[in-house]
Parts: structure tokens; sequence; C-alpha cells
């Protein structure tokens, strides 16, 4: 009798150890947001993010994916002629790989996003030095790659709200510039 409430004790708690051990410490996150970007100009836009964790470590690997579209409505102008009524629109998909920093409430994630950049520029030309108006319209595309940083405060264990950062280590004809936003993040197969 004893030695079946002991063997039943032990069961139960590998039981229990397993179920504890099976449990998802980090899971996957989608985040949005709000940005705000500039170089040449302001531009207003989204963005949203999915990511991966690649360990169960406190501090760990992570995989993402993101997507940015952001506008302007101003002009642009060169020396003898500029834009009027044009908009202006930035496109860019990226992987993300980075490292998440854990502590406590805080969560600080650098990452390393590559991808494309797709800026399409519609409007009207106008050279008042000579005298013309006509439609304009340019459409590039760009390899784009850079840092991203993201400090966030865990409101909860699934939601969480923080500042993100962008800065381009390529140039690009287009002036794609740095982003700075808020957005909220997410977690989806919490336990």
């Amino acid at each position: 009798m004893y030695l079946s409430i002991k063997g039943a004790v032990v069961i139960l708690f590998l039981f229990i150890g397993s179920a504890v051990w099976a449990q998802e410490a980090n899971t996957n996150s989608i985040e949005i947001g709000v940005l705000a970007a500039g170089d040449e100009a302001l531009y207003y836009g989204a963005y949203g993010k999915y990511t991966i964790p690649l360990s169960q470590n406190k501090n760990h690997f992570t995989l993402g994916f993101s997507m940015v579209v952001y506008f302007d409505f101003k002009g642009e102008s060169e020396p003898d002629a500029y834009l009027k009524n044009d908009v202006d629109m930035r496109l860019i998909p990226t992987a993300n790989f980075g490292y998440s920093l854990n502590f406590n409430r805080i969560q600080v994630n650098v990452e390393v996003p590559v991808g494309l950049s797709f800026a399409r520029t519609k409007g009207t030309l106008v050279n008042e030095r000579i005298g013309f108006e006509r439609d304009f319209s340019n459409n590039e595309t760009f390899f784009n790659y850079g840092l991203s940083f993201s400090p966030k405060y865990k409101i909860s264990s699934t939601n969480s709200l923080g500042l993100y950062g962008f800065l381009p280590l390529v140039s690009d004809k287009a002036q794609s510039g740095y982003q700075i936003g808020i957005g909220w993040t997410k977690i989806f197969g919490h336990k």
C-alpha cells in the first residue's frame, strides 16, 4: 500500500513537472502601431509586425515579419520646379532578425529589418519660370535594411505598449528616412 501511494505521488509529480515544462514562456506576438517619419518631410503611417521567439529563454533571439506604410502630402521642390497636390507613399515589407531582453515588466527589442522599400510619388509638376504644368508619377523599388529599437512596457501578461524606432543603414533615391512610432503588442498563445 505504501509503495503504491509513493508510486502515485512520483507519477503525479512527473506529470505536473512535464506540464509545467511544456508551457511556453515566450509566445508569438502581433504588434500594430502608428508612426511618424521624417527626412525630407514629415510622413504619417502605420505598421504591423508578427514576431516569433526562437527559444524559451528569458532573453532570446526572435524572427519577425513586418509591413510599414507611410505617406506625406507636402509638395516637394527643386530649384526650378515643384510638385503640388502630390501624395508620396512608402511601403516597406521586411523580415526582422533580433534579440529580446526582458526585465520584469520591461522588454527591449533590438532588430535588423531586411526587406524592400517601394516608393510612389504622384502629383502635378509645376515650373513657373517657363510656365508649364504636367502630371507626374514616379515609382522606385529599393533594398532596405537598418536597425530597429523598441522598448515596451507590459500592461498585462498579453498586452504591451511601447515605442518603435528605425534607422535605415542605406540611402536611396527616394530618401526613405528614419521612423519613430508608438505601438501596442498583443501576445497570442499565452497560457
